[in-house]
C-alpha cells in the first residue's frame, strides 16, 4: 500500500487537480450566468423616458431665463399603464442663465392614479442622462448623473396637491452642454431611468 501511495501519487495530485480545474471553470460559468439573470431582473424593474425637447432655445426664451419647461408625466411602472408613480422632468424659471452657467433639471413627483397602493416616500434611483448625438456610437460620451432621494425631503412624500415642489437632481454645466454634441439643430435628449431603491 506504502509502495502505491509513494509510486501513483503524482497521478493522484493531477487527477484531484484536473477534477478541481473542472469544478472553478463550472463556477465561473455559473456567476457569469448569475450576473446575467440580475441585469436582466435589473432591466425588469427600471422604467426609461426620453425627454426630446426641440426649440431648445426658443422654449428657455430670450437669454435663456424667460421661461419653465416641462415633460409630459410618466408613470414609473414596468408597462405602459398608468401604474407606478407619477413624474414629470422640469427645467425650473430662471435656472438656465448666462451668471448661472447651469441647466437646472428637477424631478415633480405628481398626484397619480395607484398612490393609494404604493409605498411612501417615493426612494426610487433616478439615473439621468443627457444623450450625446454624436453619430457615430462608439464616440459618444453621454453626461450621466444618479439622483437618490432623501428620506426627509418633502418633495418625494405622498402628493396631497396635483404635484409636490419640484426637487433640483441635476445641474448641468453650460460648458458641458457646448461640449459636444448634446445640443444639435437646438434639440436635446434627456433620458430618466428610474429603478427600485
Amino acid at each position: 500500500m506504502e509502495s502505491h501511495l509513494q509510486s501513483a501519487m503524482t497521478r493522484h495530485l493531477d487527477l484531484a487537480c484536473v477534477k478541481l480545474t473542472n469544478t472553478e471553470a463550472k463556477l465561473n460559468e455559473t456567476n457569469e450566468k448569475l450576473e446575467a439573470t440580475q441585469k436582466v431582473v435589473e432591466k425588469l424593474g427600471t422604467r426609461i423616458f426620453i425627454w426630446k425637447i426641440n426649440d431648445f432655445k426658443i422654449q428657455m426664451g430670450e437669454g435663456f431665463v424667460a421661461r419653465s419647461i416641462d415633460s409630459v408625466p410618466f408613470y414609473t411602472g414596468k408597462t405602459e399603464s398608468n401604474y407606478g408613480y407619477k413624474l414629470k422632468a422640469h427645467i425650473c424659471h430662471k435656472t438656465f442663465d448666462w451668471l448661472n452657467r447651469s441647466l437646472t433639471l428637477c424631478i415633480v413627483l405628481m398626484k397619480g392614479e395607484y398612490d393609494a397602493i404604493l409605498p411612501w416616500p417615493f426612494k426610487n434611483k433616478l439615473k439621468i442622462t443627457l444623450i450625446d448625438q454624436q453619430e457615430d456610437l462608439v464616440e459618444r460620451e453621454n453626461f450621466v448623473t444618479v439622483f437618490i432621494p432623501e428620506n426627509n425631503q418633502d418633495a418625494f412624500a405622498k402628493p396631497v396637491n396635483e404635484w409636490n415642489t419640484p426637487c433640483v437632481c441635476c445641474r448641468i454645466p453650460k460648458k458641458t452642454l457646448y461640449s459636444r454634441r448634446y445640443l444639435v439643430d437646438d434639440t436635446l435628449f434627456l433620458q430618466f431611468e428610474v429603478s427600485p431603491p
